[in-house]
């Protein structure tokens, strides 16, 4: 017997992201209902090699766009450092072939965001792969240097350059480097 339809059922981008999270086993949970603009947000959790990320899949149904946002898991207090981490931050974008990371100067918050639109094509399981792990994996990347700027007092061109060429790495062939998400 055919399972009975919800009342509303879900929205095709949706149902590929929820398809794609669940094949990878990843706990995920919807923020909230649908909101007026028509977008849904999806929230879940990723481990990389430096920190644990709070993760948040915004979808934009109506403008078919699927937007990800990965966030630090520290703020940057306020006064010079939120400045300094700002100049660090640019530095970075600068060199990113794909999505960009962001300062709120009113609390502190940095994330990294990346977004594909799919107006007049369709969403597939490897952009939504692409999204969230370069998302998760550049933000694991960096966040040493973000520390470092913030916390050990290197200035945003020293942690930059460690961050680009870690002293342990041999090759480094992708915008994300050898980080490993789960």
């Amino acid at each position: 017997m055919a399972q009975q339809e919800t009342e509303t059922e879900d929205p095709p981008m949706l149902k590929l992201v929820k398809q794609y999270l669940d094949a990878g086993s990843r706990s995920y949970s919807q923020v909230s209902p649908a909101r007026e603009d028509g977008s849904i947000v999806l929230s879940m959790n990723l481990t990389g090699n430096n920190s644990s990320f709070r993760t948040f899949i915004d979808l934009k149904i109506p403008q078919d766009r699927m937007i990800v946002f990965v966030e630090s898991p520290v703020k940057v207090p306020e006064g010079d450092k939120r400045t300094v981490c700002a100049e660090l931050l640019m530095r970075i974008n600068y060199t990113l072939a794909l999505g960009n990371f962001e300062i709120d100067f009113r609390d502190g918050e940095v994330r990294y965001r990346m977004a594909v639109d799919v107006e007049g094509s369709a969403l597939s399981l490897p952009m939504i792969e692409t999204n969230i792990m370069v998302s998760a994996a550049t933000m694991d990347r960096y966040f040493p240097a973000v520390m470092a700027v913030v916390y050990g007092n290197k200035s945003p061109l020293e942690a930059f350059e460690e961050a680009r060429n870690p002293p342990d790495a041999t090759t480094t062939t992708t915008q994300t480097g050898t980080s490993s998400i789960q």
